[in-house]
């Protein structure tokens, strides 16, 4: 009796560390979504793993005092929670305003929001805009990033 209670510690533990994670699929089909091409996917697939390890609830704080929310780390300097952040897909009001999204609506379960803004993001400066996606994935390869049965 007394080693039942540590057990359903563990194991609620387990849960709520699994909780705040979308799968593989979940992510591609965020992003098909969007439009993404599959060309695209290893590349999705492998900044998401490594900026977030595909936990949409995580906030990262950075050096410069800014914060990077959300399964796809949007920076809170660049793309959320500004004043005059757009949903358009005009590139210079991407680059200057960033998405018209609050950056706590970057950590709720829906990503939709998160692969829209992301996806914008991407077309105007390409992956090169996340250190993730700069620091390990310039040569996506490996069954990690295969999304086959998505």
């Amino acid at each position: 009796m007394h080693f039942v209670c540590p057990i359903l510690l563990v194991l609620a533990l387990v849960g709520y560390s699994y909780g705040a994670t979308k799968t593989k699929c979940q992510v591609v089909q965020a992003l098909r979504n969007q439009g993404v091409p599959d060309s695209d996917l290893r590349n999705w697939l492998c900044l998401v793993k490594h900026e977030s390890n595909y936990k949409y609830d995580v906030v990262g704080t950075n050096s410069n005092g800014s914060k990077d929310y959300g399964i796809f780390q949007m920076n809170s300097n660049y793309f959320c929670g500004r004043p005059s952040g757009t949903s358009t897909s005009t590139c210079w009001r991407v680059n200057t305003y960033g998405c018209a999204d609050s950056c706590t609506s970057f950590t709720n379960s829906d990503i939709s929001n998160d692969a829209n803004c992301a996806v914008r993001i991407k077309k105007c400066g390409g992956f090169r805009k996340w250190y993730g996606w700069r620091n390990h994935c310039s040569n996506v390869q490996g069954a990690e990033y295969d999304y086959s049965t998505c």
